[in-house]
């Protein structure tokens, strides 16, 4: 009975100790899992910060999907081009303001920018290349074009390409292909993450070297040392959301409007342009006699629709203009400034699964914006030709017609609806925006054609 009771007390204390390596093994498994998954997360947000392309090969330069990146960047561009617009001469100055005298303050300025963009540039460029100030007058002197500081000209920026190299947790390489007004440059721009500083490299010393963006990152010769700060080459990471992005395509695409109407004419989408405009001296009139509206324009309202090849920013501003920016990537995005000209595909979506009286409701109202927008000619193209030639026989006269019978600003009463064949009726009341009055009553006669178009006449009381 003895020796029965030390075998059960030894049988208890060997499986006490199977238990308790077991329970140790556990939790050696989760300690090491859990740490593994913190390392993960923290490489995931460490390349969500520095831009990089998920699972992407760190061997080669890969396209900028990182909007923190891409403004950050530009942020630090747009400095450059400040530093170049003041050697230059065509920054505005208040001469009248200042306690020195107009040249002493010109050549303080001149001085102090091209001391700014020296700063700029990597020691090992300037040294290579043997950069002085003589070099950087010539630089910035390419890009002249008023110099006299009497008012503020405008350096339009565009981003061509942007690549990035991911050299470490700390350190990225940028390269980027833009215009300053038509003049193209490449740059690299080495960035330092944990001092928050850069170096720039120019286009000369990438075309010595060989460097482009199908480089190797193990064949660049570019010292991965940290970028002590100078005063003229830091920068703060820029923090971008949705509202950030929106806005920034549309003061963007304002500032263009009013001080390059070339450069807006540019970005239309290029279906939009071409069915919108004749020419851009057309475009530019549209500018010149919308010019104090566009001025003061701000958004109100914007929705994002995300498709498989782009992404669509639709905004509108407090006078329900359109501001359509279609992203195909960072650096490619197109402008549409109305819902009528050529169908989103959110439009065409809805009237395929429409029903005939949305059908005709949804053309209407594209009618309604083109009378807004005084774009008589879209009108005037969508009327039945027989109706057109009998009522009205030219454009002017019907431009006449419209100014003389419809509101600044109208907006649609749909009343009754009814079908005769193949031709649909609305009858509709047309209503002052503006004012809170009975409006006028108007029939709409409308026939459905292939796809999205269509054809229509109308008679008002």
């Amino acid at each position: 009975m003895k020796n029965s009771g030390n075998s059960n007390k030894k049988m208890i204390i060997i499986i006490l100790c199977i238990i308790f390596l077991i329970v140790i093994g556990i939790i050696c498994f989760l300690f090491l899992k859990r740490n593994s998954e913190s390392k993960q997360n923290n490489e995931n947000s460490q390349q969500s910060i520095n831009g990089t392309v998920e699972n992407a090969s760190p061997e080669t330069f890969k396209e900028v999907n990182s909007y923190n990146i891409y403004y950050t960047v530009k942020g630090i561009l747009n400095n450059y081009i400040t530093m170049i617009r003041e050697a230059n001469g065509d920054e505005y100055i208040e001469f009248g303001r200042l306690q020195q005298s107009r040249d002493e303050a010109i050549a303080g300025l001149v001085d102090e920018s091209v001391n700014a963009i020296y700063n700029m540039f990597d020691s090992s460029y300037i040294e290579e290349n043997n950069i002085a100030e003589e070099n950087i007058n010539t630089l910035v002197q390419q890009y002249r074009q008023q110099g006299d500081y009497s008012r503020n000209v405008v350096y339009d920026l565009k981003i061509n390409e942007m690549y990035v190299a991911d050299i470490s947790t700390d350190m990225d390489f940028i390269l980027v292909n833009f215009a300053i007004n038509s003049i193209e440059d490449t740059m690299l721009i080495k960035i330092d993450f944990a001092n928050n500083t850069y170096s720039m490299f120019g286009k000369e010393y990438l075309e010595d070297k060989g460097y482009n963006k199908d480089t190797e990152i193990s064949n660049l010769e570019i010292s991965t040392d940290s970028i002590e700060s100078n005063n003229y080459n830091s920068f703060n990471l820029v923090n971008t959301d949705d509202k950030y992005v929106i806005n920034q395509y549309f003061s963007e695409y304002q500032t263009k409007l009013l001080n390059n109407t070339d450069s807006a004419y540019d970005l239309l989408d290029k279906d939009y342009r071409e069915k919108k405009y004749e020419d851009s001296q057309e475009f530019n009139q549209y500018v010149e006699e919308n010019y104090e509206a566009l001025q003061n324009a701000y958004l109100t309202k914007y929705q994002i629709n995300q498709f498989d090849e782009y992404k669509e920013y639709v905004c509108l501003d407090e006078n329900n203009n359109y501001y359509i920016f279609i992203e195909r990537s960072l650096t490619d995005c197109e402008v549409i400034l109305d819902t009528y000209t050529v169908d989103l595909k959110d439009f065409t979506d809805k009237y395929n699964s429409a029903d005939i009286s949305t059908k005709v409701g949804m053309n209407v109202e594209k009618v309604v914006e083109a009378i807004n927008d005084k774009d008589y000619r879209y009108v005037y193209n969508k009327l039945d030709e027989t109706f057109r030639n009998n009522n009205f026989g030219s454009l002017d006269t019907f431009s006449t017609y419209m100014n003389e019978n419809f509101y600044p600003n109208n907006e649609m009463e749909y009343l009754e609806f009814s079908e005769e064949g193949d031709t649909y009726i609305y009858g509709a009341k047309v209503k002052n925006v503006q004012e809170d009055s009975e409006g006028k009553d108007i029939t709409i006669i409308m026939k459905l054609l292939e796809g999205t178009d269509f054809v229509m006449s109308f008679s008002m009381e």
